[in-house]
């Protein structure tokens, strides 16, 4: 169900929500908390706006947003763009090392892409 969203290889801010169905709803699905926990209608629309905001940004395919020559947003999504790029590496964000403990981490060196390659012969049985 995933694949539909890994078609985008060279991600942009509309590929955060390019979902298989299925997928929406598991997506969407903890919305559903505030029909059992009473929520306000407006913290629905902020939790929905959340999920939009941070599916747009963590696609974007900058690295963070600069304001006279300092990074004022960091947003780290050339990790994501590899993730998108190499479906085997940066399944997890920049600030949790899962990726570096479990051998998939890819940070765009050529030494990255040579254990990318190696790791999925592995992962084929070739």
């Amino acid at each position: 169900v995933h694949a539909l969203h890994h078609r985008n290889i060279n991600v942009g801010p509309w590929s955060g929500l390019s979902m298989h169905p299925v997928e929406h709803v598991i997506f969407l699905g903890s919305v559903m908390i505030h029909w059992i926990i009473a929520a306000h209608p407006v913290h629905i629309l902020f939790h929905l706006q959340y999920y939009a905001l941070t599916a747009a940004t963590t696609h974007t395919g900058f690295e963070g947003v600069s304001i006279k020559d300092e990074n004022r947003l960091v947003l780290g999504r050339f990790h994501h763009q590899m993730h998108h790029r190499y479906f085997e590496c940066n399944y997890g964000s920049l600030e949790i090392p899962w990726d570096k403990f479990f051998g998939s981490f890819h940070d765009g060196t050529n030494e990255a892409d040579k254990r990318m390659k190696e790791r999925r012969k592995r992962m084929m049985g070739a």
